[in-house]
């Protein structure tokens, strides 16, 4: 059985936590970005075909080629 010092598993420890903090940081960039995207794009394009589809008023009469 191998036996570390009390300082190699202090530095282990906080080895462990900076690279932890560094793909969390990663990781929710990548979210905030996705929920940008959404907030920025998916939702004023929504809205639109909303808009369009409610101007248009209901169309009963579809016709099928």
């Amino acid at each position: 059985m191998e036996h570390r010092s009390m300082l190699l598993n202090i530095l282990m420890v906080i080895g462990f936590f900076f690279i932890g903090s560094i793909i969390l940081s990663i990781i929710l960039g990548l979210l905030g970005g996705l929920l940008w995207l959404g907030i920025k794009i998916l939702i004023p394009v929504a809205i639109a075909v909303w808009l369009v589809r409610m101007i248009s008023g209901p169309s009963n009469s579809r016709r099928y080629y």
